[in-house]
């Protein structure tokens, strides 16, 4: 078959995001088509053999990988070193949560690069904590945690909250994103964290699949965990540039 701009949009993003579902497809790459587009499209790459498909049963949402023709595609893209996933993580909704906002992320139009926790390691992340993401939209950077309840409130603000607001050593932070995997655990955490220390944006995992980033990070004005300084700068942009990264497009 022959694959469209989409199709190999969709195939970098599956090597970076390792697992996607119909949905996250469908509003990532059809915005304005209807789901059927979307599986009729999957369908045929897999067919194909560029994506696999992986259903335990009719009831549950299908998710998608990479396949042998696709890491083959991109192996003559320039891209190497590309493993192919045999079974979903165990904590798959924490990787489908991370990859919702990394969506999210991509469609404000102005990302320039995202990279999920597993990624950090392969660009030399340095620092103690590991955040769920790390994303820039324009010229702030952000750090993002999704909760899903899993860890205990004291651990969470008392770890990862406390790295956050001790800053991190040459590398500036407009704002940590904390997604909340419902309503009364996102209210539960704000009151926990309180506004000490630097802005914390708080918003729950059904809000960014259905609205997006919220407007704080989309909007350029807010507030600074710490200010962005030139050696700072500096230090974000030789460490993605060392590895060949480019700006993510959003395809229409």
């Amino acid at each position: 078959m022959r694959l469209t701009p989409r199709c190999m949009d969709l195939l970098r993003l599956l090597r970076s995001a390792r697992w996607l579902t119909t949905g996250q497809v469908h509003r990532r790459f059809f915005p304005r088509a209807g789901m059927s587009a979307a599986r009729r499209r999957l369908r045929r790459l897999a067919e194909a053999g560029y994506v696999r498909k992986y259903q335990e049963n009719r009831m549950q949402e299908a998710l998608f990988t990479l396949g042998r023709e696709g890491r083959q595609w991109l192996e003559r893209d320039g891209v190497n070193q590309i493993g192919l996933e045999r079974h979903p993580p165990k904590q798959w909704e924490h990787l489908a949560g991370i990859n919702d906002i990394r969506i999210a992320a991509e469609l404000t139009g102005q990302l320039a690069y995202f990279f999920a926790a597993w990624e950090l390691a392969g660009i030399g992340w340095k620092y103690p904590i590991i955040p769920d993401a790390v994303f820039r939209i324009g010229d702030r950077t952000f750090a993002a945690e999704y909760d899903r309840g899993a860890e205990g409130l004291r651990y969470f603000v008392g770890s990862k909250i406390a790295w956050y607001r001790r800053r991190l050593p040459g590398f500036s932070l407009a704002a940590v994103l904390v997604v909340a995997d419902r309503e009364a655990r996102k209210q539960t955490l704000a009151r926990a964290v309180g506004g000490e220390g630097g802005p914390f944006f708080f918003t729950t995992i059904e809000t960014i699949r259905h609205q997006g980033l919220p407007e704080s990070i989309r909007d350029r004005s807010t507030c600074s965990l710490e200010p962005l300084r030139r050696e700072n700068n500096l230090l974000e942009l030789n460490v993605f540039e060392s590895i060949g990264y480019e700006e993510t497009k959003v395809a229409s």
